[in-house]
């Protein structure tokens, strides 16, 4: 329970700063994505439970706070979830500084997910020259603000690595 009011209140907390407040502080192509960083949580984690709901209920979030099409946030956090929940058990826990790399790849996966819905029509056009300069440049941003994420959802929550007892 704990863990499930600790993610949602990460998200409504999230979203806010992602929309109202970083754009102050941020250029668009800088800006941090936290509700990224939250499926990552849910997906490396496994809390709280039923992580594609969330996933969805993160980018339909978004698309509702940023005006982008709706589904086209929950698609890109969908997809997210799928590459990295296999990962579960081998980041974060055991070999937290993976978590850096990691967590810069999955930006390109948004934009990945962006051109694919941009070529299909689901979403405006895209240039995808600046589609992936963009996703670089978060990847940046992620290797920040991914990890801060990752350590307050640990607090707030208190979750604890299941770890195997050796005697």
């Amino acid at each position: 329970m704990r863990a499930q009011v600790a993610w949602w209140a990460a998200l409504s907390v999230g979203i806010l700063a992602q929309t109202a407040l970083a754009p102050l502080f941020f250029s668009p192509a800088w800006s941090p994505d936290f509700t990224r960083a939250l499926v990552l949580w849910v997906a490396l984690t496994g809390q709280p439970r039923g992580g594609c709901a969330l996933a969805f209920a993160a980018g339909l979030a978004l698309d509702a706070a940023s005006g982008t099409p709706a589904g086209f946030g929950s698609l890109q956090r969908l997809a997210l979830y799928g590459v990295s929940r296999p990962l579960r058990g081998v980041f974060f826990d055991d070999r937290p500084l993976l978590l850096l790399p990691l967590a810069s790849l999955l930006a390109v996966s948004d934009a990945v997910v962006a051109g694919v819905l941009g070529g299909l029509g689901l979403a405006g056009p895209f240039a995808f020259a600046e589609l992936f300069a963009t996703a670089w440049r978060q990847a940046l941003t992620d290797a920040f603000w991914v990890p801060l994420t990752f350590v307050a959802l640990e607090v707030a929550s208190g979750r604890r690595p299941a770890r195997e007892v050796v005697v």
